[in-house]
């Protein structure tokens, strides 16, 4: 009974050396008995006894056997392991069961009983099993003695009855069974590994990192800008505070320089002090133009940002401070009348003891006049100068006072523009980054749909190879004998 094509196609897709098999059963003539068991279960005595009996050859492999033997310990039951093991040869080939050592074991039926019982449950597709109670020593003991009764009792005769009847029946039924047998096997593999490719598809395995992948991008979407913008929020209020409190300590300093540097001046150094608090004051606006650059340089590497702030201009950077002007008032006038004044007086004070002297009166007047003279230019001379430090100390004071001023309101007006440019750099990436983000969704979505094709023409085709296997194997089924029948034990 040949394989249909699609049947064959099917195998030849799942199970490569599943046709070479086939063949190679449909073309084998077994012959012979393949003796195998359990370890202590007596194996070589039965060999011996089968041996001596004659008329039996024995084959080394299952796949050439006519007929398989398994023998077994009647001290327990065979697990399901060792059904395992044999499967191959009961669903291929006639097995007998021997259970021997049935003179020691006292509970030997049960233990007939529970291995029939697991054959039938584990192998339903068995070709035909039989169960025969035996002991070996008993069969050996009688051919000794010529004991016929313990010979019969032994069941040894039983047993080689069968394997003549199996043997006999092998020339025209065994290689139809090796043949439907290889069939079966082969189907079943072929059908293991579309369930478990169909099962690997279907649990959607490759999808799971796409899948991560979309959930992750879908995030970032949602939580795009919001942590950048309130990132802008928070380093420019700190570059502020920051910036505004450089700057004010910087002018504070200079302020104190000033002061100390006028209390010490003398008249020509005076006349030198406002251009020096001017380029001063300067220098502290570079300065905090420059702190304002960097600032904002380290907020836009922080946002991922390419260079969006502009230098400032030297032009925008000018700051005009006129020299002191002043103007002499009616309080200076009365200084000079009060300093002549109180020179003459001086003098007159100083000379009065030349007076006693009659000799002296012209020149003690004329004394009095030159040394009161004196007294008055150096008393006016002091009196103009601690005025001037007076007047450079209130200039200075409202000249710093204008420069934090123009200072603050400069960099308030920067940060100002800074941050709207940086707002609007922000907004632009992440216009650039929700776009990007789409394209890498729709990709991944377009993988995801690709994916589910490929998952969905997979599944049709194992279907259809399933499909294919069932109907191939429904010639191989035909009318069989029922399991209760086909694993029998002995009487």
């Amino acid at each position: 009974m040949p394989l249909s094509e699609d049947m064959k196609s099917v195998l030849r897709r799942w199970n490569s050396d599943a046709l070479d098999r086939i063949a190679q059963a449909r073309e084998s003539r077994p012959a012979g008995v393949h003796l195998t068991g359990t370890a202590g279960s007596g194996k070589s005595e039965l060999r011996r006894e089968l041996s001596r009996l004659g008329g039996i050859e024995f084959s080394d492999s299952v796949a050439d056997a006519a007929v398989v033997v398994i023998v077994v310990d009647a001290s327990a039951p065979v697990g399901r392991f060792e059904i395992e093991r044999w499967r191959g040869a009961l669903e291929s080939t006639p097995v007998v069961f021997v259970v021997n050592k049935i003179d020691v074991h006292r509970h030997w039926r049960e233990v007939v009983i529970a291995d029939s019982d697991l054959v039938a449950e584990r192998v339903p597709r068995a070709v035909e099993c039989t169960f025969h109670p035996i002991s070996v020593r008993l069969a050996r003991v009688g051919r000794d003695t010529g004991d016929a009764a313990l010979c019969v009792e032994s069941g040894l005769g039983a047993v080689t009855d069968r394997l003549g009847v199996l043997l006999l029946d092998a020339t025209a039924l065994g290689a139809r069974r090796k043949y439907a047998a290889a069939v079966h096997d082969c189907a079943a593999g072929a059908r293991a590994s579309i369930v478990a490719r169909a099962r690997d598809v279907t649990g959607g395995s490759d999808s799971v990192p796409l899948r991560a992948r979309r959930a992750a991008l879908i995030g970032e979407r949602e939580n795009l800008g919001g942590d950048r913008r309130a990132l802008l929020h928070n380093r420019i209020q700190r570059v502020r505070v920051e910036l505004l409190h450089a700057a004010a300590e910087d002018l504070r300093e200079l302020g104190v320089e000033v002061r100390r540097s006028i209390d010490g001046a003398r008249r020509a150094e005076l006349n030198h002090l406002p251009a020096h608090v001017a380029e001063s004051a300067r220098g502290a606006q570079s300065r905090a133009d420059a702190a304002l650059t960097a600032g904002l340089r380290a907020v836009e590497s922080d946002l991922g940002l390419v260079p969006t702030v502009a230098q400032a201009s030297a032009e925008d950077a000018s700051l005009d401070i006129g020299a002191p002007s002043r103007r002499r008032g009616i309080e200076d006038a009365i200084m000079i009348v009060v300093g002549a004044s109180a020179g003459v007086g001086l003098g007159r004070l100083i000379v009065s003891p030349m007076a006693l002297v009659q000799a002296w009166a012209v020149a003690n007047t004329v004394i009095t006049l030159v040394l009161g003279g004196a007294l008055a230019w150096w008393l006016t001379r002091s009196r103009a100068l601690v005025s001037d430090r007076a007047h450079l100390r209130s200039w200075t004071q409202e000249c710093l006072a204008r420069v934090k001023s123009v200072v603050e309101q400069r960099l308030l007006s920067r940060i100002l523009e800074a941050e709207s440019a940086l707002a609007a750099a922000v907004a632009v990436a992440d216009r650039e980054a929700a776009a990007r983000i789409d394209g890498d969704i729709a990709e991944v979505d377009a993988e995801l749909r690709r994916l589910a094709d490929h998952r969905s023409a997979l599944l049709s085709a194992c279907d259809r190879d399933l499909s294919a296997l069932e109907r191939g194997l429904e010639r191989f089924r035909g009318p069989v004998e029922p399991i209760v029948a086909s694993v029998r034990r002995s009487q």
